[in-house]
């Protein structure tokens, strides 16, 4: 049985052990170690952890630039935001630096489910982040669609809708040729190659 290690890299010292006393009690947990700064956290090799929870806000250097460095030379320790700090620009910044989690401190009542989780390489959002990223991929397709003319948006909506070529080519009173046209047009224009992907993408 695979035993693990953990660290808070934390500056709150009440908030740092409220949730060291939670971490200390999951059966597979044989340590949880607790950080004040970046600058205090031992280099690498010295204690290597399983899972670090960082906070964005520390003294010193920043919880975002820690796991950009840290993540580069070590692919061992999965990084995992715990902060009050919401936003998106943090998250998404969080994400390219290699965290696999993003947890507001408000939802750590079941931070041992959620170290659970993430111990096992799984990937961690708190529901109000995870509605952002899912709102920014929308909003980076519908930028993708201004490039198509009114027609072949309109047959977009349709494929996205379920409709058979057929079907479109009869609510738009043209031919079914016409409306294949279209549709290789649209596949070129947001790069797809079939309709399934259309529908992945912009339902």
């Amino acid at each position: 049985m695979k035993l693990y290690k953990i660290a808070i890299l934390e500056d709150d010292p009440a908030f740092a052990s409220q949730c060291k006393e939670r971490l200390k009690k999951m059966n597979r947990v044989t340590k949880v170690e607790v950080y004040n700064s970046a600058e205090e956290f031992p280099n690498e090799g010295d204690a290597p952890y399983d899972l670090v929870f960082v906070d964005v806000d520390l003294p010193g250097k920043s919880g975002l630039d820690f796991i950009l460095e840290r993540h580069s030379t070590d692919s061992k320790t999965n990084y995992a935001i715990l902060s009050a700090f919401e936003s998106e620009e943090a998250l998404f910044k969080a994400l390219k630096a290699g965290a696999i989690g993003y947890i507001l401190k408000k939802d750590v009542g079941d931070i041992q489910e959620k170290a659970e989780i993430l111990l096992e390489g799984g990937g961690i959002l708190s529901p109000g982040l995870a509605a952002r990223v899912i709102h920014s991929f929308r909003k980076t397709s519908q930028k993708e669609v201004e490039i198509l003319s009114n027609r072949e948006k309109k047959v977009l909506d349709m494929i996205v809708d379920g409709k058979k070529t057929k079907e479109i080519a009869t609510f738009l009173g043209t031919k079914e040729g016409t409306v294949r046209v279209q549709i290789k047009s649209i596949f070129r224009k947001l790069h797809v190659n079939s309709r399934l992907e259309l529908v992945r993408k912009f339902s």
